[in-house]
């Protein structure tokens, strides 16, 4: 909701919950203390709590949206692409979101055409080609020819799935 600002983003998720407020009321200094909450966690630099989300930098946005997603501790993430057009700092800090998400027990699908991403985040990377999934490498056996062989639709590369 590029137009509302940081505490109603953040509660987008959570406005129904009764710590929060009562039916169609919200308790405004609880929002804004969890708002305050997870901007810090997440190092966000907002010119105001109340200023549209959408004069944030594509990093600072990026991580602002990713804390309102993780805040509910979900089971599986699925990720496309989600350091396209960041700074490596931002690029960085989504990747330490992500990878403290897998080490509370998170499954993380991620989809990214970036290969260091991919062997930096991934236990085990798939490759599609053409809409076939050609296999899975565990992380540790994903050298970039096995998977270039995988991207061009050898069966070749990895552990065959039907």
């Amino acid at each position: 909701m590029p137009n509302l600002g940081a505490i109603d983003n953040l509660i987008l998720k959570e406005y129904r919950r009764p710590w929060l407020g009562r039916g169609p009321l919200i308790n405004r200094r609880r929002a804004k203390e969890y708002a305050q909450k997870l901007i810090k966690e997440v190092d966000v630099k907002v010119t105001g709590l109340n200023a549209p989300v959408k004069m944030l930098s594509g990093g600072n946005l990026q991580r602002l949206l990713l804390a309102r997603e993780l805040a509910s501790s979900p089971r599986v993430i699925v990720a496309v692409y989600p350091v396209r057009g960041l700074d490596i700092a931002a690029a960085e800090a989504v990747h330490r979101m992500l990878l403290d998400q897998r080490s509370k027990g998170a499954a993380i699908v991620l989809i990214s055409e970036d290969l260091e991403e991919l062997l930096k985040l991934s236990d085990r990377i798939g490759v599609l080609y053409k809409g076939t999934l050609m296999g899975i490498l565990p992380v540790e056996q994903a050298e970039p020819e096995r998977i270039g062989l995988m991207m061009l639709g050898s069966e070749l590369g990895g552990e065959k799935v039907s």
